[in-house]
């Protein structure tokens, strides 16, 4: 009888060490996912903070460029610097001028 006693506690502890090893193994499997997961999930806000930050550097060289043309279209569109050009070049005004589009019946046969 103390040998069948033996081997059923020989059974037992051969159990409850696989289950542990068992249990842990996938304690470790699932912090193992979860480390990869977080590691992605940072990678990919990392990745979308770089995209924002070089966007947000070209917004910013668009804008200036945008103002530098407006500044440029305000001083071409000075009427004293187009009066200077016209005079400089000769030019005339045109009094009692006829616009063709005037009216809508500038191409119609009476």
């Amino acid at each position: 009888m103390t040998v069948t006693t033996h081997a059923t506690v020989k059974e037992l502890r051969h159990n409850s060490i696989s289950t542990v090893f068992v249990v842990n193994t996938i304690i470790l499997l699932i912090a193992g996912l979860l480390m990869i997961y977080y590691v992605v999930q940072a990678n990919i806000i990392a990745a979308s903070n770089y995209k924002i930050s070089m966007l947000n550097q070209k917004l910013e060289s668009l804008n200036e460029v945008s103002s530098l043309l407006a500044a440029q279209k305000s001083a071409m569109e000075d009427p004293a610097k187009i009066l200077e050009f016209a005079l400089s070049h000769n030019m005339v005004e045109a009094k009692n001028a006829v616009y063709l589009f005037e009216n809508g019946n500038v191409a119609l046969r009476p």
